[in-house]
């Protein structure tokens, strides 16, 4: 248990230190490059813990780990509210006149030009966007990182496992046990290669009853016959009603029911709670239907028959929806791809997780999600914890989804975050390039900032009532 919990400290601060350091590093580097003064570097907010100035600029890793910031000359009053709790000794209050020069006179032995509100606006603007698009950047680097050097995974088997009713397989007389050889004249050898063979390129063509003819062995004997993929209206996607016959154990996550139970990976699965099993959807069927009920699997393992039984943990698949697991991936085989598909992959990868981000918020604004779906720091860092107990693979491709949220998060036109700062910038050019007033700037800013800090509370305190059980 103390592995497990050292494990999610662990996994929570590398997560929080690579999308933070990576996101100040984008405003920090377009600042050095428009020639702006930077005063502070700082990874975290509040109390000052560990600092060193290297030249011009201090470093700077503060008490509360949740964000940073880069200070930068002749920001007046905003400098001031990013030293809010960093005990930074001031000689008169912010807000009054004599607070308000002493802020505004903080810079006065800096050249003009230097300083960032003296730069035009275009330059202002990359500055305030490079954090987020930085955090984009580290996405598509993990991602296209992780499937050029991990491969692209894929079930290297061909057989039917599963024909589910009423569906395209099951109308075209496929059976269970069936090893499809060809689709359309074309070799399968994995099941990914099955699955694209059978979905056609456009929605469209199944309009013109899109024909699949399929060869395959049957008891020694190759037949063939013709099958009708089709699209499930109310989600959009392609179906054939097959599932591979796959109940070999791939990944075991640490700590979990299984690695309690003794399985390993490799081990094939015969039977869960009495039940024949051919498919490792099969196996998750029974096991999400039985959360906090002892069940029994039997497997095999180097020809030697085992069995053991397992309590399967309830665990949040989605906000308000809950099954039972017990902690274990089907097996795959990696395929080495090139270095520009992996890019590509990337990219595509990328994309898809700004979509899938893009509508989860969309709900959230909209009321169609309760508070089953805010997640706050306790939260992320149980999720993290628990990607890293599966490998440390798992817990980059976290990291990359975590840095898309906060690439969108962070563009959010809200004073204090990035897309705030934007949006005082647009009203600046709109105004023919008449400033938004510093103090109006700064009061917004600290309303903001009290907005976010009273909606972290809400998170954390909502987070813990959810991870305790409530």
């Amino acid at each position: 248990m103390i592995n497990i919990w050292v494990m999610g400290i662990f996994a929570f601060m590398l997560t929080l230190v690579l999308v933070v350091v990576v996101h100040e590093l984008g405003h920090f580097l377009f600042c050095k490059l428009f020639g702006v003064y930077v005063k502070t570097f700082s990874i975290g907010i509040g109390p000052k813990i560990l600092r060193k100035r290297w030249g011009e600029t201090e470093y700077v890793i503060s008490a509360i780990p949740f964000g940073g910031y880069v200070k930068m000359a002749g920001e007046g009053m905003m400098e001031e509210i990013q030293d809010t709790g960093t005990w930074e000794e001031r000689k008169y209050p912010l807000g009054t006149e004599a607070g308000n020069k002493e802020a505004a006179g903080l810079d006065d032995d800096i050249p003009p030009e230097r300083h960032f509100f003296n730069k035009p606006a275009w330059q202002r603007g990359l500055v305030f966007v490079a954090g987020p698009l930085f955090n984009l950047v580290l996405a598509f680097l993990l991602y296209t990182t992780l499937v050029f050097v991990g491969g692209l995974r894929d079930i290297p088997f061909t057989t039917v496992g599963v024909v589910h009713e009423s569906t395209p397989a099951a109308v075209s007389g496929l059976q269970v046990g069936d090893r499809l050889l060809t689709v359309d004249g074309e070799e399968v050898s994995t099941w990914g290669q099955v699955l694209s063979a059978l979905a056609p390129l456009s929605v469209d063509d199944v309009e013109d009853g899109t024909t699949m003819v399929v060869s395959f062995d049957r008891d020694g004997l190759t037949q063939s016959l013709e099958l009708n993929p089709c699209v499930v209206e109310t989600d959009g996607y392609w179906t054939n009603g097959l599932e591979v016959w796959n109940t070999t154990v791939g990944l075991v996550q640490k700590g979990g029911k299984a690695a309690e139970l003794g399985l390993l990976s490799g081990d094939l699965i015969k039977t869960v709670d009495g039940q024949k099993v051919t498919s490792f959807g099969s196996i998750a069927r029974i096991v999400n239907d039985a959360p906090g009920r002892e069940i029994e699997l039997t497997w095999v393992r180097e020809g030697q028959d085992m069995s053991g039984r397992v309590v399967p943990q309830l665990q949040e698949i989605e906000p308000g929806h809950s099954v039972g697991r017990i902690s274990i991936e089907r097996y795959f085989e990696s395929e080495k791809v090139s270095f520009w598909r992996a890019c590509l992959l990337g990219v595509s990868q990328t994309s898809d997780t700004i979509v899938r981000t893009v509508a989860v918020l969309r709900d959230g604004i909209m009321g169609k999600l309760g508070l089953d779906a805010v997640g706050g720091p306790v939260r992320i860092g149980q999720a993290a914890g628990e990607m890293l107990r599966w490998s440390f693979s798992h817990l980059m491709y976290f990291v990359a989804f975590f840095s898309v949220n906060l690439f969108l998060l962070n563009l959010m036109p809200i004073p204090v975050l990035d897309g705030g700062h934007v949006l005082f910038l647009i009203f600046e050019v709109l105004n023919g390039g008449k400033p938004v007033p510093e103090r109006l700037q700064a009061i917004a800013t600290q309303i903001g900032l009290i907005i976010l800090l009273l909606f972290m509370t809400f998170v954390i305190v909502l987070d813990v009532w959810k991870v305790s059980g409530h």
